[in-house]
């Protein structure tokens, strides 16, 4: 435990500066569940495995003979969504300026310099007396 989380003064200016719907999420930071995040997803596959052999399918697939083998299988692709999560963000990232900056064109003032008639500050009806 730091030194600042054990000072008031700390904790309530701390407190001031989460979202009010981010602080049922806060047990997430916490260092226990980051010791034991390993543990949960394992329990699951125990669980899951469990009810598979005392419920079985009624036309399992060829893979299916090998108890909890789709367990196994959502372990797998989730670690591999997970570890995808970098090499997918460096390829398909683009840099702050990739879109340009300033937002869209003015639609009444072309790119060269010249201005375009506006249609809300000229005459709408068309008379050019």
């Amino acid at each position: 435990m730091s030194k600042d989380s054990a000072n008031p003064e700390v904790q309530e200016h701390a407190a001031e500066d989460i979202h009010p719907a981010a602080k049922p999420f806060l047990f997430l930071v916490g260092s226990t569940f980051k010791r034991n995040f390993l543990w949960i997803p394992l329990v699951g596959i125990l669980i899951t495995t469990i009810l598979g052999v005392m419920h079985p399918l009624k036309h399992p697939a060829p893979w299916d003979v090998i108890p909890g083998s789709w367990a196994v299988f959502g372990f797998l692709a989730y670690s591999f969504i997970v570890f995808m999560a970098r090499p997918l963000f460096k390829l398909l990232s683009r840099d702050e300026s990739y879109y340009g900056e300033g937002g869209l064109p003015d639609p009444y003032v072309s790119a060269e310099g010249h201005s375009e008639t506006n249609p809300e500050t000229s005459d709408k009806s068309g008379d050019k007396s």
